[in-house]
């Protein structure tokens, strides 16, 4: 898929040699010159229109000439910071040799210029700047974060001129530089909204270790000698079965946490974003919010001294920054649960439209496991909630 500008068209890439407006008009000239000259006789005719095509053809040889010598150089850009949250900004510098009509691919706003004059701010708007990675006169731009996502900011062109401005040509004289935009993770009030939707009057967020100790998230059915000191309400009431909180754990109890990912778990408000340098992902606003969700989850059970495998559907690892999680084709039920290691406590999987699907391969998860399950979907049937419940799954439907 070629890269392409905020408006749709694609950025201009390296190019050899061109006339410009003002080489085609001499060109034209030179050749309404020799004609005439032939047909009227005139030598002097012929002479000047010979001459004009010969400077044109020379400024074609310079500028070739410096095409080749452009390709040759490689300029270094510096971007800083290399990882920042959604909506920040970084710092685009260019380090020498200095390289005059410098410009950069920027996702979603297409060819910007480098200047070295001044301090700019503006979203992907060419601006001069000055950093702690370089001098004053390193040209440069700030590019604001759009969404989250892996960026690829490049590759950065020389534009170059012919003598008179008769040619024109673009040299890459630097490749392509990965951005990673981090999201957000949810506040610690709206993740405990999220986590305690549709358990009532009880606090599920104490179920994933907020503001208790990691014991908490390890919760198993009573069994006959258990005191009732251990007993955890909130499971109880949620699941219907008297559940305690576990007396031994793990040295280093590990928590999955699986994020759907599947394209048609999220479809609505699904579009596709422009990653730079040809490369794109599709995302939704739905899918935006479970990829917050698992952040501020992924934060919470590391402070509840709890080791986080994040996961897809399928089992995958995921990058623990999410920065480069993004919705993909994938039509079948999840089969994650045979990635589940054996040092699992317990799991939090974030479904979207497609949970309905996977009630027969949630229903295999080990029942000995702490089974949280955040539906963000559409709404839909009442019964895939029931179901989960039933098989002793904690379910929490946020507002949709």
């Amino acid at each position: 898929m070629a890269a392409r500008d905020g408006r749709g068209r694609s950025p201009a890439g390296p190019a050899g040699p061109r006339p410009t407006a003002r080489g085609l008009a001499l060109l034209v000239a030179a050749a309404v010159l020799v004609l005439a000259g032939l047909t009227l006789g005139r030598r002097e005719a012929i002479a000047l229109g010979l001459f004009l095509t010969v400077v044109v053809g020379a400024s074609a040889v310079v500028l070739l000439a410096r095409t080749v010598l452009a390709r040759r150089v490689r300029v270094r850009r510096s971007v800083i910071p290399g990882a920042v949250p959604q909506g920040g900004s970084v710092l685009v510098t260019f380090g020498p040799p200095d390289v005059p009509g410098l410009v950069d691919a920027v996702p979603g706003r297409g060819p910007v210029t480098a200047s070295g004059a001044g301090a700019g701010t503006g979203s992907g708007v060419a601006s001069g700047v000055a950093s702690e990675a370089g001098s004053a006169s390193d040209p440069g731009y700030r590019w604001q974060a759009p969404t989250r996502g892996a960026y690829l900011l490049g590759p950065a062109l020389a534009r170059l001129h012919g003598p008179f401005g008769l040619w024109s040509a673009r040299a890459q004289v630097a490749g392509t530089s990965r951005l990673q935009v981090l999201p957000v993770p949810l506040e610690d009030e709206e993740l405990d909204r999220v986590l305690r939707a549709g358990v009532g009057e009880h606090d599920a967020a104490d179920l994933l270790g907020s503001r208790a100790a990691p014991d908490d998230l390890l919760v198993r059915e009573h069994r006959d000698g258990d005191a009732l000191t251990r007993v955890h309400w909130g499971a109880t009431a949620r699941t219907g079965r008297l559940m305690v909180r576990q007396e031994e754990w793990a040295h280093d109890p590990w928590a999955v946490v699986v994020l759907d990912c599947r394209a048609d778990s999220f479809s609505s408000g699904r579009h596709e974003v422009d990653g730079g340098a040809g490369h794109s992902w599709h995302t939704s606003p739905g899918f935006e919010r479970a990829v917050q969700a698992a952040a501020a989850l992924s934060l919470r059970l590391q402070d509840a001294g709890h080791q986080v495998l994040l996961m897809d559907q399928d089992g995958h690892p995921l990058d623990p920054q999410l920065a480069s999680a993004v919705l993909g084709a994938s039509p079948r039920e999840a089969t994650w649960p045979a990635a589940l290691p054996a040092e699992a406590a317990a799991v939090v999987v974030l479904l979207g439209d497609s949970a309905g699907r996977d009630l027969p391969v949630l229903a295999t998860v080990p029942h000995h496991l702490q089974r949280v399950a955040v539906l963000f979907g559409m709404p839909g049937p009442q019964d895939v909630a029931r179901r989960l419940e039933s098989g002793g799954w904690l379910v929490s439907e946020p507002a949709r």
